[in-house]
């Protein structure tokens, strides 16, 4: 019950990241902060929607206000051409959507190579040329790569970063 409570919020959540504030959407941040038990805040510009304060704070971002996180790591592949599709940030965890013209297969084969030739440690490779996912360690951070093929004839990836559980 208490995943259905999440996914709830954050489906709440982008709803509201999706238009301004009217008195039902400050009454849906309402019943936000009462469902997480933390703050809701809303960006004026209305695509940004954080969760709690401080160093716990959850941040959701889509659309024009969605950017990398300031300290997201320069030794994670990003390709030469992509748009920023969304980003989940929170304390530990990182999450980002993004946008990339090729085929699944050639960006995730120049992903490998990146990663490898950064000091990552791969620890599993699974998928086909329609979707794959790619899995990478360091001393301090396990990231999450996944390429799926996108209808535009582009690629989705998606990068998620967490701390290496000891």
């Amino acid at each position: 019950m208490r995943n259905l409570s999440v996914v709830v919020s954050v489906s709440l959540a982008m709803c509201l990241a999706a238009c301004g504030k009217s008195p039902e959407e400050r009454a849906a941040g309402a019943a936000l902060s009462a469902m997480t038990g933390a703050d809701v805040a809303v960006e004026k510009d209305g695509d940004k929607v954080t969760f709690g304060v401080g160093d716990g704070a959850m941040t959701i971002s889509s659309g024009d206000s969605a950017r990398l996180p300031d300290d997201f790591p320069k030794q994670i592949f990003l390709p030469a051409d992509y748009s920023v599709d969304s980003v989940v940030d929170s304390a530990g965890f990182t999450m980002v959507a993004l946008r990339t013209p090729g085929k699944v297969g050639d960006v995730a084969a120049r992903a490998s190579e990146h990663m490898l030739g950064h000091g990552w440690k791969q620890n599993m490779m699974a998928g086909d040329d329609s979707s794959r996912i790619l899995s990478f360690q360091n001393s301090k951070t396990v990231a999450l790569l996944s390429f799926d093929s996108h209808d535009d004839g582009g690629v989705l990836y998606s990068v998620q970063l967490s701390p290496v559980s000891n």
